[in-house]
């Protein structure tokens, strides 16, 4: 029986690890483009959906969130502050820490955004395997975050994950 990798085989001779991993990158690079329309990246559309789950957050914890460190953090902020997306309240100084929470237009161009993929998933997912792949990925992303949930400090999870918001990487 040929390997999957055969050149002589019928089947696709890719995995599933490397055929999420080309299409993943195919999928973010497609939607960074249109992000972009609308002022964000793949990286600021996950900030702004942290900031919306967790208001007042830390600049410590929101890097921490988002898997960069603190330095990196504060010109990705400071753009958001900008663009008016965000406001930091407090000065951070006498051992406290200044937080970050989202403005109103940092709420309206996360619901764009949100809209935005929600087309995309439309246009993509809509038909035949496709459309299988998108309600299995569906399943999965809602049983692993429930899981995440359950194990982060003993929280039960809510009923259903967060409408917008992309994985921590942001």
């Amino acid at each position: 029986m040929p390997d999957a990798g055969d050149a002589g085989s019928a089947r696709y001779p890719l995995g599933p690890t490397m055929i999420m991993i080309l299409q993943g990158r195919f999928l973010a690079e497609r939607v960074e483009d249109s992000l972009k329309g609308i002022g964000l990246s793949l990286r600021r559309l996950g900030l702004l959906g942290h900031l919306r789950r967790d208001p007042g957050i830390s600049f410590s914890a929101l890097a921490r969130r988002a898997g960069i460190k603190v330095q990196s953090l504060h010109p990705i902020i400071e753009a958001l502050i900008s663009d008016g997306y965000v406001t930091t309240v407090g000065s951070g100084g006498q051992g406290r820490a200044a937080v970050i929470e989202l403005t109103d237009r940092g709420l309206e161009v996360l619901e764009q955004a949100t809209q935005l993929i929600a087309e995309y998933d439309h246009e993509v997912f809509a038909e035949g395997e496709w459309k299988d792949l998108g309600t299995a990925l569906t399943r999965l992303g809602e049983s692993l975050w429930r899981e995440r949930m359950a194990s982060s400090d003993g929280a039960t999870a809510p009923a259903a994950p967060p409408v917008a918001g992309r994985p921590s990487r942001g």
